[in-house]
């Protein structure tokens, strides 16, 4: 299934960006090709497993700003539009695209109080490459220029929109902000990354949930200073490094709740799903999870349903899954 780029757009709220990220098209550069030595995407060195699972959202900026930017400026998150069934049943298109709404509007509206909403705008002199959400923390990642992020942290708030921060620790090369009037978020400011962990008040262990203690760990993690999720579970190595884009979404073990959402997914233990642009008329997916007992039938039904190239493969409890996307002129 092909739409031109303002029918795309009109899937915000549900699949948002759903063909935006190749439909219309532009050349970027190939996110897989972002690996480390053993073959991971460079954003699974900051990925830990808490209570036994994982949930995390990772967009390749540098490879979509210049494409996404202006058309995701126009997308409001209240926005309701019909949404064709071909994408609101395809988790390949579904779930990247809404990661990629979330990590925006993260950006946007979640971080503006703290001075940092207009982060992702050329005005600045630090330089966003890579955004990444997981299950407690938020990492923005490139060239940071801490004083310039100081100075946006620290600024006397001229609303009661805005808070004001002030530095209160370090943690190895990282300063730790924390806002004057409350200890509910942490900010840690590197100089290839900047670290947002917020607490909820929802987790029983209240060290998990406290912002500063999640600082911590993400940055150990981010340094090789603890064991990372694929370290410790075979499993999440291989979904992580089997399909990986520009837009990558994932879940593993008590984080997975999609099984409800899209049939032939009960029973899933784990998924990594992604999206990639390839050229100025192309877009590619990929897909893998590991399912008690795959229905393949059922799979062909739902993996890929609205590209126009598809294949799927079951080995056992592994399914993988590629889709192509192309624009009509």
């Amino acid at each position: 299934m092909t739409l031109g780029r303002r029918e795309v757009l009109q899937l915000a709220g549900t699949t948002a960006i759903a063909g935006t990220l190749g439909l219309a098209g532009c050349t970027t550069a190939d996110a897989r090709s972002m690996l480390e030595d053993d073959d991971l995407p460079v954003y699974s060195r900051w990925l830990t497993l808490e209570n036994g699972g994982l949930e995390f959202t990772h967009v390749d900026w540098t490879s979509l700003e210049g494409y996404v930017e202006d058309e995701l400026e126009e997308v409001q998150p209240t926005d309701e539009e019909a949404v064709p069934a071909e994408y609101e049943a395809d988790p390949m298109i579904v779930l990247p695209s809404e990661g990629l709404l979330s990590a925006y509007f993260f950006v946007g509206l979640t971080l503006a109080p703290y001075g940092l909403g207009r982060i992702l705008e050329d005005d600045l002199e630090s330089t966003v490459e890579g955004l990444l959400s997981t299950n407690e923390a938020f990492v923005v990642t490139g060239p940071i220029e801490p004083a310039e992020i100081d100075d946006r942290l620290t600024d006397e708030p001229d609303s009661e929109f805005f808070r004001q921060f002030e530095r209160t620790d370090e943690i190895g090369d990282y300063d730790v902000y924390t806002p004057v009037d409350d200890d509910d978020v942490a900010i840690a400011v590197g100089t290839d990354a900047l670290v947002v962990a917020m607490g909820d008040g929802e987790d029983d262990d209240v060290d998990a949930a406290d912002p500063t203690t999640v600082l911590q760990t993400t940055i150990a993690t981010g340094a090789d200073g603890v064991d990372r999720a694929t370290d410790d579970e075979e499993s999440l190595e291989w979904l992580v490094g089997t399909a990986s884009g520009d837009v990558s979404v994932g879940q593993y073990g008590d984080r997975v709740d999609i099984d409800a959402e899209f049939e032939g997914l009960d029973g899933t233990d784990g998924f990594v799903s992604s999206l990639s642009v390839e050229d100025a008329e192309t877009s590619t997916g990929e897909f893998a999870a590991i399912i008690d007992d795959p229905d393949e039938r059922t799979l062909e039904g739902v993996l890929g349903a609205s590209a126009d190239e598809r294949s799927i493969d079951v080995d056992d409890d592994r399914v993988t899954a590629t889709a192509t996307w192309r624009e009509v002129s």
